[in-house]
């Protein structure tokens, strides 16, 4: 069954004629996140290597979405989005859009360095290191909820109180919510996510060619996760099958002996867990023993070698 991310109403369309400028001094983040996005469906990625070169894109090709890093030789991610804004009130003509949402790359995740990114006028973070989910999630958000744009002598940029979300779907919080019904909700919630994250993952190493180092780590992270998302939810089954799939990555010592078939077995595996009838569980330990054996034969294999 193929799935988007959670609660979305984007459409393949919407994505195909999306222009979006990444800008990142690490040739090997710049070409993750631009895999990443081109493996979503976003037609059209143009990439920069600093600020000022981002500039000179931004004039002659005026993206619709720009990721940029936060710290950058010649110019950085804040001052290149304060020097975007600052063309709403100057009229600059190398900044088609001064309204262009900005989402800053980073691994600044401190209370001050976040109000600092606000008051340059950026719209969202990603926090490395990231997952794919976690870099398209921000995409989908700036798409599917833009914040009103602000102009004032003192501030530049997306309005910085969010909306309440009055149709909020997600799980139960109250503490008179049956527990039971919680975990239904914060369940089927994080399948939806693990199933956005395997998907991306798949088409990330089809689009590769092959697992490479980058590749390995972000699935590495993506399984960590999945596995902690599965325990706080008690999809023990999940859990143990993302497990699983770190430890044939930690026996292998690096990419280039990790096979991307026993990546994609254990892709497929999870997705099937996911996808699960309730109570199936005899079906389930079945098809995790058997990710066992074949974790179990290539450790072994490895070791032999």
């Amino acid at each position: 069954m193929s799935r988007s991310l959670p609660r979305t109403t984007l459409r393949p369309e919407d994505l195909t004629s999306l222009k979006v400028l990444v800008v990142d001094d690490n040739a090997n983040v710049l070409r993750l996140i631009t895999d990443v996005l081109r493996a979503a469906g976003v037609g059209q990625v143009e990439t920069a290597p600093d600020g000022m070169k981002a500039r000179d894109k931004i004039a002659s090709w005026d993206p619709q979405i720009i990721f940029s890093d936060w710290n950058m030789p010649v110019m950085g991610g804040l001052e290149l989005t304060r020097s975007i804004r600052r063309a709403a009130l100057t009229g600059d003509r190398r900044v088609p859009n001064p309204r262009v949402p900005v989402v800053i790359v980073t691994g600044q995740r401190s209370e001050a360095d976040v109000q600092m990114a606000r008051k340059a006028g950026v719209n969202e973070f990603v926090i490395k290191p990231f997952t794919p989910a976690g870099l398209l999630s921000r995409l989908q958000l700036v798409l599917l909820k833009p914040r009103p744009f602000v102009v004032t002598e003192d501030y530049i940029g997306p309005d910085r109180r969010r909306r309440a979300e009055l149709s909020y779907a997600g799980p139960l919080r109250r503490a008179t919510d049956p527990a039971e019904v919680v975990d239904e909700v914060e369940r089927a919630m994080t399948r939806d996510t693990i199933s956005v994250e395997l998907e991306a993952l798949r088409i990330l190493v089809a689009a590769r060619g092959g697992v490479d180092r980058e590749t390995l780590k972000m699935t590495y992270r993506v399984m960590q996760h999945t596995s902690f998302r599965a325990r706080q939810v008690r999809d023990a089954m999940v859990a143990r099958a993302s497990a699983l799939l770190m430890e044939y990555v930690d026996a292998m010592g690096g990419h280039e002996h990790c096979e991307p078939e026993v990546l994609q077995v254990h892709f497929d595996g999870i997705s099937q867990l996911i996808a699960a009838e309730p109570g199936a569980t005899r079906d389930a330990e079945d098809l995790v023993s058997n990710l066992e054996a074949v974790v179990r034969q290539k450790i072994a294999r490895r070791r032999a070698a």
